[in-house]
């Protein structure tokens, strides 16, 4: 039996460039896993595939582990069976990548409890099978990502101390695309510029940045709870707060200063947080 931690993510910016012919958006963003993670267990079975979750109330056969098992399996000829055991703590519909998160984790951990040794490379064809974040969580890190989010490019990013707002409910990513494409979805080149230090007539003694999401067009309109939240957070003394993914989380970049700041006015609203880093 094995035990292994499955990292979520937070989208730094994210632009959608424009629809597929298969349907899917091309996009461009920035990944980075964060110090927050499901837990998965691993015991080898006879045959089958169990699963087990602790917070999340899905069919088995539809949680992503279950497919991400069930892809290995036929992928890499494996004739034994495994019993996964999930808990979560990544909320879910956050946008910080938790299902994707929890099916990489399982590609890399049947691979592990079956000393089976599939090199990395192999494991990140196969997690194209499961769904486009799945492949970014096989390495973790940080990465630029393009096309349907699953073409990266790796690279090293400065450790980043953030606080994550996460407003108690989900926002569904496929709402948000077809949101998107109703009033917003036009053509526009690529850039791989996501953070914009903003221009103005005079300097600032601190840094200010601008983080696109083309996400928050749709989703604040949606919610305006997340709009006032945000709002509140800047008045705090925070300069970069944005949506993670499609959201419904948000996230703040701190420091010691700001820290305090955003945890006295989110704690004055009672609202649910996360202090996090990136890894």
């Amino acid at each position: 039996m094995i035990t292994l931690k499955a990292w979520a993510k937070v989208n730094i910016g994210l632009r959608i460039i424009g629809k597929r012919d298969d349907g899917f958006h091309n996009i461009e963003t920035t990944l980075s896993t964060i110090n927050l993670a499901d837990i998965i267990t691993f015991e080898q079975t006879e045959s089958d595939i169990k699963i087990e979750a602790i917070g999340i109330e899905i069919a088995p056969e539809k949680n992503l582990c279950y497919l991400a098992a069930d892809v290995f399996k036929k992928k890499f000829g494996l004739n034994k069976g495994v019993c996964i055991k999930l808990t979560k703590n990544i909320p879910i519909g956050g946008g910080l990548g938790g299902g994707s998160a929890d099916a990489a984790c399982v590609l890399k951990g049947i691979n592990k409890l079956f000393e089976l040794n599939v090199p990395d490379n192999e494991l990140l064809e196969a997690s194209r099978e499961i769904g486009t974040d799945v492949p970014f969580f096989i390495k973790g890190g940080a990465a630029h990502a393009r096309g349907r989010g699953d073409e990266l490019k790796d690279f090293k990013l400065p450790r980043m101390s953030l606080v994550i707002y996460w407003p108690g409910y989900p926002i569904l990513t496929k709402w948000a695309y077809e949101e998107y494409d109703k009033t917003f979805l036009t053509p526009r080149p690529e850039t791989d510029i996501i953070v914009e230090e903003q221009k103005g007539k005079k300097k600032k003694a601190k840094p200010s940045f601008k983080v696109v999401n083309d996400f928050e067009k749709v989703v604040f309109k949606k919610h305006p709870d997340l709009l006032d939240v945000k709002t509140n957070l800047l008045v705090s003394g925070a300069y970069i707060v944005t949506l993670s993914g499609s959201g419904s989380c948000m996230f703040v970049v701190v420091d010691d200063k700001i820290r305090k700041g955003v945890l006295k006015y989110l704690d004055g609203i009672g609202a649910q947080y996360f202090e996090v880093v990136t890894i």
